[in-house]
């Protein structure tokens, strides 16, 4: 289970030296400097270098940028700060948000729950900078609606209908006779986005396809999990992550591709292997011209066993 920790910044540097004539022992115990950590071998060589071996206290990073990878993010940097020292400070504001902070060079790292756009890479490369990509977890976005809808699962297309507003009544997906109320992420997400393209747009077949006038528009998964929980009738999607807080409160709905295939649901193996319909990578971006060591050292550490597991924790899917 992932906890809540103090961040520990004490390192202890020992210094062994023995001679014929003498054995000399100290001990140093420092709080608020950068070393590398003492390592001990049992007659086989010392293991390679890395971000392990460095400790951080004054730096600080900044991270922004996608909500769907804010909780996590929590408990990255928490574990990290734990681990390494430093000051990790987040915030959300959506994707968008993040990947122009990066660009404008008020970021370290953007957090996004989409693939960077090809007009924010041009911005970008006019601004001198070298965006790198990291693969950070899979994710996979969730539809749900309020507890009084008997319908457990739809087509893509039927989603796509539902949020441009062709199909406004439950009856006409074999639900009762009641008016759909669609909830979405607003422009600033990346989850929104993805949806937009992916589903309403129909994988981008159909690019004229848009969100509906009535549909209602959030800025995080858990505005639209109150959301569905408080209205009945109601339709919205979140991330996989974002699932287990709902804790029973809305219910989920399984996809298809099409009429002639099986309906899925959202699991580790299905998100994984990306059977399910509506599964994405989520991503870190950076500055490749001026990024830091413990930008770095946290992007390492988010890949890591470690880092991937508390991934795996928070209900997302391993990135491969």
């Amino acid at each position: 289970m992932i906890k809540k920790k103090k961040q520990i910044g004490r390192i202890t540097l020992i210094l062994v030296s023995l001679s014929m004539a003498f054995l000399f022992l100290a001990t140093i115990v420092l709080s608020g400097c950068k070393t590398d950590a003492a390592s001990e071998t049992s007659g086989s060589e010392a293991k390679a270098s890395d971000a392990a071996n460095v400790k951080f206290t004054n730096e600080k990073l900044m991270v922004s940028g996608s909500t769907t990878l804010l909780e996590v993010s929590q408990f990255w940097s928490e574990a990290f700060m734990e681990k390494f020292g430093g000051e990790v400070t987040l915030s959300g504001g959506g994707s968008g948000v993040g990947i122009a902070d990066l660009i404008n060079g008020t970021t370290d790292l953007a957090n996004s729950s989409r693939a960077i756009k090809d007009d924010e890479k041009t911005k970008a490369q006019s601004a001198g900078e070298d965006i790198k990509e990291y693969k950070v977890v899979i994710d996979g976005i969730c539809i749900v609606t309020s507890k009084n809808i008997i319908v457990s699962e739809l087509t893509i297309d039927q989603l796509s209908a539902i949020y441009t507003g062709k199909i406004t009544n439950w009856n006409q997906v074999g639900g009762s006779d009641a008016q759909i109320t669609a909830i979405a992420r607003d422009s600033s997400s990346g989850t929104g986005e993805y949806f937009l393209q992916k589903v309403v747009q129909l994988d981008g077949k159909t690019k004229t396809n848009d969100y509906s006038q009535n549909t209602l528009r959030l800025q995080s998964n858990a505005d639209v999990i109150n959301q569905v929980e408080a209205n009945d009738n109601s339709i919205g999607y979140i991330g996989m992550g974002y699932l287990k807080d709902a804790g029973g409160k809305v219910n989920m709905v399984k996809v298809k591709l099409s009429e002639n295939t099986t309906a899925i649901a959202p699991t580790i193996k299905t998100v994984s292997d990306f059977s399910y319909p509506i599964a994405r990578y989520c991503y870190i971006y950076a500055n490749a011209n001026k990024i830091s060591e413990i930008a770095q050292a946290y992007i390492d550490f988010v890949l890591s066993p470690d880092g991937q597991n508390i991934a795996e924790e928070a209900g997302f899917v391993k990135a491969k």
